[in-house]
């Protein structure tokens, strides 16, 4: 909670005086004024703070693509990602990422309302899209924060009044605490995760941070020849080869980066562990159609490599699993924290998981899924036309030390990607196969 508020802080002492995007006043003069709008109009906890924070993206991306001298092309999606890896709720971040379609909507439901706008705004439109197509503006409508989108589009067009402002989070600072604490795990939570082993939370992420996702992974993943990250292939039911993880693609994918290690789910992790945690691997699984099942396993042995004593892994859903893709399956009936009796490939022995009941986890876009080194489970084959590609992300206690490129470098050496192996060499895998279907 204190790092979100310090990097916002930051950003605002460091970037905000800069003009308002051609306007003539600051980032921070912005900020402010939209959401002492919000406040004084009495909306609700999730509009002052979107009204506060809709132009983070200007800040936080300066390096991206621009709108000529109009600021950050698609600040909006980025914005309302990066709110999301501080750890804001997706309501917040949705109505972030609403604030440029509830301009565009209005400029095509009301002709005097271009007009209307300041001269930056009008220039910052044709780089947004224009005015809503009809087809569009239905789509718009069907939003379930439809209404709250239109009123945010209200206070920043009112905040661009040229007067002294105060810092933006001195008078919005506990707000801001306040709802960041409302995000975390409660006593009830971190009990049924302990007891359980899991916790599902739902839609943890907007619609629109999971698609920024997926269109930073998709060029990683369809990449021929070694690279930096690790792609592993399989065979599908019809003998077809296809992707079916990455793995080691920090580097590579920023966006992914920035949530991985960002405050959100650190604290999430942190919490589970009961102390600071810290990242210690991560993978994307495509599971595309025809992709097969994983063997029933706990991740506790592949992971045993560094004399770490416990691991938290969260999972989140690039796309809706269900039974009939292979969503992942959850062995019911174990001690919590044992150990389980293993095959010789380190998967669980077969009487093991006769003797557990299975339930399916089904999970919508933007959930994500907690659980421990020790929770059974496995998933079947994807029988869909669609994919099921979902993100882990493993971690470990901060003070049992930082393993990840030591993992990652021991994983290289011996099970190496199919672009990187040897002609001729066997690689059975080890603690780094256990129960996949890699080939």
């Amino acid at each position: 909670m204190m790092e979100t508020l310090e990097r916002l802080t930051a950003l605002f002492q460091t970037l905000g005086q800069q003009d308002y995007v051609g306007e003539p006043i600051s980032q921070w003069a912005h900020a402010l004024q939209a959401g002492r709008a919000a406040l004084a109009a009495g909306a609700k906890e999730e509009i002052i703070l979107a009204a506060l924070l809709h132009d983070i993206g200007h800040l936080q991306y300066q390096s991206d693509a621009k709108m000529g001298r109009f600021g950050v092309r698609d600040h909006e999606r980025l914005g309302a990602y990066y709110l999301a890896t501080l750890g804001f709720s997706a309501v917040v971040s949705e109505l972030v990422g609403l604030h440029v379609a509830a301009k565009r909507y209005r400029v095509a439901k009301d002709a005097t309302y271009a007009d209307m706008l300041s001269p930056a705004s009008q220039q910052t439109l044709a780089f947004q899209g224009g005015a809503m197509t009809p087809l569009e503006c239905k789509r718009f409508e069907s939003s379930p924060y439809f209404a709250e989108a239109l009123q945010l589009r209200v206070f920043d067009e009112a905040a661009k009044v040229i007067q002294p402002t105060g810092a933006p989070l001195d008078q919005f600072g506990a707000l801001v605490s306040d709802h960041l604490r409302a995000q975390h795990l409660d006593e009830r939570q971190i009990s049924n995760y302990r007891a359980k082993g899991y916790a599902i939370l739902k839609r943890r992420l907007p619609l629109d941070a999971v698609a920024l996702l997926l269109e930073e992974m998709t060029p990683l993943s369809t990449h021929n020849g070694p690279a930096r990250w690790m792609t592993y292939f399989e065979k599908s039911v019809d003998g077809e080869s296809m992707p079916c993880r990455i793995e080691y693609l920090l580097d590579d994918a920023p966006r992914m980066n920035e949530l991985l290690t960002g405050p959100s789910w650190l604290n999430l992790a942190s919490q589970c562990l009961g102390e600071t945690a810290i990242l210690f691997k991560e993978k994307v699984n495509f599971k595309l159609p025809g992709g097969q099942g994983f063997k029933a396993h706990q991740d506790a042995p592949a992971f045993d490599l560094f004399g770490q004593s416990e691991h938290v892994t969260i999972m989140l859903s690039l796309d809706a699993s269900t039974r009939e893709n292979g969503c992942l399956e959850v062995g019911e009936g174990s001690e919590p924290g044992l150990r389980l009796p293993q095959a010789e490939d380190l998967t669980l022995d077969t009487e093991v998981e006769n003797d557990l009941t299975w339930q399916p986890k089904s999970t919508e876009i933007g959930d994500i899924m907690i659980f421990d080194g020790f929770l059974p489970h496995r998933s079947g084959v994807n029988h869909t036309d669609f994919p099921r590609r979902a993100v882990y992300a493993t971690y470990a206690k901060a003070s049992e030390g930082d393993f990840r490129e030591s993992y990652f470098r021991q994983k290289r050496a011996e099970f190496p990607p199919e672009q990187e192996r040897i002609p001729g060499v066997q690689y059975s895998g080890g603690v780094f196969n256990v129960g996949n279907p890699i080939r």
